[in-house]
């Protein structure tokens, strides 16, 4: 009879932030961890890289380096 919403429950929504904060935090480079950040507040490659005064190409390269580091952690 319990109809679900849309959003994540309080406790998914908690376990999922510490689950990124966990992922971020075995990032050994703060330029990763920044990049990583911006992209989960929304921010597009070309935003990112505005803001950090880099190339988009720079952007691109390090999320692939981020998704490339992350799925080898879970083999």
């Amino acid at each position: 009879d319990q109809v679900l919403g849309r959003e994540p429950t309080p406790e998914l929504a908690v376990m999922a932030a510490e689950t990124c904060r966990e992922l971020i935090a075995r990032l050994d480079d703060e330029s990763l961890q920044t990049i990583v950040r911006y992209k989960l507040e929304g921010y597009t490659n070309q935003e990112i890289a505005e803001k950090l005064d880099c190339a988009l190409g720079t952007v691109k390269r390090k999320l692939r380096r981020v998704r490339c580091l992350w799925s080898q952690e879970g083999k």
